[in-house]
Order: structure tokens, then sequence, then C-alpha cells
């Protein structure tokens, strides 16, 4: 049973790469597309520290945009869970692109972008899956 749940699961810690803008779809649903920035940070060989930067698509859906509406400030810090998903569209030159998204089921509020110095642990990430 907890196999089949992994099957396509993200778990994500990181900023909202600008401020939230909640949309209502056609269909009268809320949502929001929003980039997402996670780092790494690791040794290397010669142990310098060295550090890289990831940015995601964020998709949210329904009522988990009112948390983004309240406190979805860029640069806010957040662990977000959900699947990956591959769009495939047309684009204005008549190209076809591909995009991958996290579509988000569930996410966390950790801090907004002022609090800087709040330490990030494991059971933190934890909660986010409770």
């Amino acid at each position: 049973m907890i196999m089949s749940s992994l099957k396509n699961s993200v778990q994500l810690l990181g900023r909202l790469g600008r401020d939230a803008q909640v949309k209502v779809s056609q269909n009268g649903v809320q949502y929001c597309h929003i980039s997402f920035v996670t780092n790494l940070t690791y040794l290397d060989k010669d142990k310098n520290e060295v550090s890289t930067v990831q940015w995601h698509s964020l998709s949210i859906w329904g009522s988990l945009t009112r948390v983004l509406e309240k406190k979805g400030q860029k640069g806010s810090l957040w662990i977000v869970q959900g699947k990956l998903v591959n769009n495939t569209y047309i684009d204005r030159n008549g190209m076809e692109q591909r995009k991958t998204e996290v579509r988000v089921d569930r996410l966390l509020f950790l801090s907004s972008p002022n609090e800087t110095n709040l330490p990030i642990t494991e059971s933190m990430a934890a909660s986010a899956k409770s």
C-alpha cells in the first residue's frame, strides 16, 4: 500500500519565486501557477561548499489557494507535496513544447520572507506529512 502511494510523489522545501497571484478558471475554480526555488548545499571532494539552485513550476488548485492569498509572498518558505505532471502545448510560434510541473495536493507555510533565521529540521519536513 505504501509503495503504491509513492509511485509519483514529490516533496519540496523551498521558497516562492514571486508573489502568488490566485486566478479563477472558466469553471469557477481558483488556481495559482507559481515558480518555486529549492537549494542544495553539499561539500565537494575538496571540502568546498557548493550550492545549487533548482527552479520548479507549481500548479495549485481549489481550496489550497486560500492560504496562498494570505501568505504567498515572494521568498516565503514552504513545504509542498504533490505529483509530477507533464504537459504538452503549442507555443506562439506553433512549436510543440513540454513542461513538467508539480501538481500540489498539500502545502505547509513555514515562514515569511523576512524571517531569515528560521532553522529547518527534518522534523519540520516530516510535519508536512501529517
